[in-house]
């Protein structure tokens, strides 16, 4: 038996050279929808701090008020806990919230319906430094409605306030 030799082999065949080839499609997964942020259980004294800065921002801004998305994105808050906070100061009567459209989206504007107390305002109170507060009463001989000081200053306070719609009253003692 003789022996076969090996056959060479034969030299791979040159590929045409070809267009460039389009990279094949890939295939999107389904997108997952997010999971909804689970809702913070907030303790009772951190509701009545975050309150109070919702309340604190809304003054801030004066009379011509805020809108609610703009608190809640300084905040760092979800739109429900916001929501939750506004509707919280709105039946406390604290702001005002009024539906408005701003840029396609519905949202509220928070307007203060309070103003916070100015402590200077009461420093100046002339019953501070009165003689005759420990005897005065509202049904006593001695009394707001008869007071020579009382008048003035609350005049001067609601003008220095700026108040548009104070005009001072006279006051008649019931």
């Amino acid at each position: 038996m003789a022996k076969e030799k090996p056959k060479p082999k034969a030299a791979p065949a040159k590929k045409a050279p070809k267009e460039k080839e389009k990279p094949k499609p890939v295939k999107k997964e389904a997108r997952k929808p997010k999971a909804a942020p689970q809702p913070v259980e907030r303790t009772e004294e951190e509701l009545v701090d975050l309150t109070s800065r919702v309340y604190k921002l809304v003054v801030e801004r004066g009379k011509d008020g805020v809108l609610q998305s703009e608190i809640w994105k300084e905040l760092g808050l979800t739109s429900r806990d916001g929501s939750r906070l506004a509707i919280r100061l709105e039946r406390r009567g604290l702001i005002g919230r009024v539906k408005v459209l701003e840029e396609g989206r519905w949202t509220y504007k928070l307007t203060p319906l309070r103003f916070p107390t100015d402590m200077a305002s009461i420093e100046k109170a002339p019953c501070v430094v009165c003689q005759y507060e420990p005897k005065c009463s509202i049904d006593g001989e001695i009394s707001p409605y008869v007071c020579p000081w009382i008048g003035p200053w609350a005049t001067e306070e609601m003008k220095r306030a700026g108040d548009p719609t104070f005009e001072p009253k006279a006051i008649h003692a019931p």
